[in-house]
């Protein structure tokens, strides 16, 4: 029996088959994985603001009472009112209104981005009395920030409802003003946290 199966084994047609065996085989594995990549990814993208709601969560319990716990909450506030607003734009049924308020969209992101970094800054200054003086000026811009994210909310939701491309486009252009003068407002503010540290 061995013999017969080292034979086997040795022929050049055993051996062919055996490797093409052995690349389908890897072919296959090689699918699943990506599929199970590609979905995973998927979910990871879907869910993303849940998964940073749970750090910044985590972050705020980690933390005692007090400026650098407020900062965190500014986070958390900013990620639940940004991470609404990319629920509202992906669930928006049509391409015009995702076209129309991409620009702001993409706007609204980059400024609650450096915005986010500014509060994990004060979130991590060990001291407390710049981070109490720095808060106030944050908490106006992340209520603004949110406000803007509410606004273009708002706009997709009556842009669903706009009946012409014109109509979208108006809706879309109250978005960037409001984006353009917080850009502004966030500039200001990095520029004063510098002169501070």
């Amino acid at each position: 029996m061995d013999e017969l199966l080292e034979a086997l084994l040795m022929s050049p047609g055993a051996l062919a088959v055996l490797g093409g065996v052995l690349l389908v085989l890897v072919i296959v594995v090689g699918f699943v994985l990506r599929s199970m990549w590609k979905r995973a990814r998927t979910f990871a993208g879907t869910h993303q603001h849940r998964l940073d709601r749970a750090r910044t969560e985590i972050a705020a319990l980690r933390l005692p009472e007090g400026p650098r716990r407020r900062a965190v909450e500014l986070r958390r506030r900013l990620a639940e009112s940004v991470a609404a607003t990319d629920r509202q734009l992906g669930s928006a049924p049509s391409a015009l209104v995702g076209a129309t308020v991409a620009e702001q969209h993409r706007e609204l992101r980059r400024l609650a981005a450096d915005l986010d970094a500014h509060l994990r800054t004060l979130q991590d200054e060990p001291a407390a009395d710049r981070v109490e003086a720095a808060l106030p000026e944050a908490r106006v811009w992340t209520e603004q920030l949110c406000e803007i994210a509410a606004e273009l909310r708002a706009a997709v939701r009556e842009a669903t409802r706009a009946t012409t491309g014109e109509d979208v486009r108006a809706l879309g252009t109250n978005a960037a003003d409001g984006a353009a003068a917080l850009r502004a407002g966030i500039d200001f503010l990095q520029s004063q946290v510098r002169h501070q540290r």
